[in-house]
């Protein structure tokens, strides 16, 4: 089944995932690098499914790596764990800042893998297309230029295997290299002369579009801004604020902080919680 946050207008799928990744690239605290990893992790999975699994792989590696050299490198905090051969002080601050730091990369990834399975390259040109014609396309050509080149890479090997070529390792793979830039240089004047005799970027030039409001729509988006206000509005009274340095500080917890724990997840969890309502009612129906 089709996530149902995928079917949803293309204005909506960008003010979400501007909202999340924004948010994440700015938060360092606990409460909600954790809630945000958490949704972007599970949607990931909902979406990629052992994809997700296999990146994690590579990604988790990658996190331990960061607070290694968070840890043995910086040197703030006023509470020693203990002391390296070479003198350096390895402190707790300086470990948990380093996980703050991973996690937010981390949690940013995956948010960025949930958005190229969601937002297509037909979703970004109806949002940015009309404002900017030129970059809109060249954005948007970029975006799936290294997959295509991947599988167009992959094609060439099994032409090659097929036909029974034979040489070094190395001469077949020049020799597929150059097959792929030939082959993309091609396609590249092929789409332009094909926009261009389409009349694209033309001023008052109308386009189809099967993108339509509805009234879901409507109220989701009313939704993410509400909540985007609620998370705004905490970091305004500062409930989002996280130090490491000289020691770890915290905002004290308050009702207020509760509602805005709430609320954050609530802007992170929407598309799963939409999935997974659809999905619910499709087994239903059956």
């Amino acid at each position: 089944m089709r996530s149902a946050f995928t079917k949803s207008h293309p204005v909506l799928n960008f003010l979400f995932f501007g909202s999340v990744v924004a948010f994440g690239m700015v938060f360092f605290h606990p409460v909600f690098l954790g809630v945000s990893f958490v949704a972007a992790l599970a949607y990931s999975v909902r979406l990629r499914g052992r994809g997700t699994l296999r990146l994690m792989r590579y990604l988790l590696p990658t996190l331990l790596v960061v607070v290694f050299l968070g840890a043995a490198f910086n040197h703030y905090g006023v509470t020693t764990l203990f002391v390296l051969p070479n003198g350096n002080r390895v402190t707790l601050e300086a470990i948990v800042h380093s996980f703050a730091t991973g996690g937010m990369v981390l949690t940013v990834f995956l948010w960025f893998t949930c958005y190229d399975a969601v937002v297509t390259s037909d979703k970004f040109l109806h949002v940015f297309g009309r404002v900017f014609p030129t970059g809109a396309l060249l954005i948007s050509m970029t975006l799936r230029f290294i997959p295509l080149l991947t599988r167009r890479m992959h094609k060439i090997f099994e032409g090659q295997k097929g036909i029974g070529y034979s040489g070094s390792k190395l001469r077949n793979a020049l020799h597929a290299l150059s097959i792929l830039v030939t082959w993309s240089l091609e396609n590249a004047v092929d789409v332009s002369d094909s926009m261009k005799s389409r009349g694209y970027g033309l001023r008052g030039r109308t386009s189809y579009t099967r993108f339509l409001w509805t009234r879901r729509d409507i109220l989701l988006c009313a939704a993410i801004l509400a909540l985007d206000a609620l998370t705004v509005a905490g970091v305004i009274v500062g409930q989002t604020r996280a130090m490491y340095n000289p020691f770890i500080s915290l905002p004290a917890i308050t009702p207020f902080s509760y509602v805005l724990y709430v609320g954050y997840a609530l802007l992170c969890f929407m598309p799963l919680a939409l999935d997974l309502t659809e999905e619910h009612k499709w087994n239903r129906s059956r």
